[in-house]
C-alpha cells in the first residue's frame, strides 16, 4: 500500500515543480516584453528621423504600450513570489531602481549630457532585461529543471 501513496506523492511534487517552472517562464517573458518595449521606445526617441516619421512610430507603440503596465506589474508580482531565484530578483530590483537611477543621472550631469546619459542607462536596462530572459529560455530553464529532476532521481 505504501508504494502507490509514494508514487502519488511523486506526481504531486512533479506538478508543483512544473507549476513553479511555468511561473518562472511567465516572469521572464514579462521582463523580456518590458525590455523589448524599452528598446523600441529608445530607438524611436533617439534615432534621427523626421517629425512625421517619429509620430508614425509613436502611434505604432500605442497598442504595445497599453499592455506594458500589465506586463510590468505581473513581472514584479511574480518576482516577489519567486524571490529565491537570483536572476529574477536582480531584474526586479533593477526595474524598481531604474527611475531613481535615471533621476540621479539626469540631475548630476550637465544639461547637454544628461539626455544621453539617461538614454544610456535605459539602454543598459533594456539590454539586461532582454538578455537575462534569453539566457533563461536558452540555458537556465533546462539547468533549473534538471536540478529539480535530479532531486527526484536521488530517491
Amino acid at each position: 500500500m505504501s508504494i502507490p501513496a509514494r508514487s502519488e506523492e511523486v506526481v504531486v511534487n512533479e506538478k508543483e515543480r512544473l507549476k513553479g517552472l511555468r511561473r518562472l517562464d511567465r516572469a521572464y517573458a514579462c521582463y523580456a516584453y518590458v525590455g523589448l518595449f524599452t528598446m523600441v521606445v529608445l530607438a524611436v526617441v533617439t534615432l534621427p528621423a523626421t517629425e512625421a516619421a517619429r509620430e508614425g512610430y509613436g502611434m505604432s507603440l500605442i497598442l504595445p504600450g497599453t499592455i506594458l503596465p500589465i506586463a510590468l506589474v505581473a513581472a514584479l508580482v511574480m518576482t516577489v513570489w519567486l524571490r529565491h531565484h537570483r536572476p529574477l530578483l536582480v531584474l526586479g530590483l533593477s526595474t524598481v531602481l531604474l527611475p531613481l537611477v535615471c533621476f540621479v543621472v539626469g540631475v548630476s550631469t550637465p544639461e547637454a549630457i544628461s539626455e544621453y546619459a539617461m538614454d544610456a542607462v535605459a539602454g543598459i536596462y533594456a539590454v539586461g532585461a532582454v538578455l537575462v530572459p534569453v539566457w533563461w529560455f536558452a540555458k537556465g530553464r533546462w539547468r533549473h529543471r534538471d536540478s529539480l529532476l535530479g532531486d527526484e532521481g536521488a530517491r
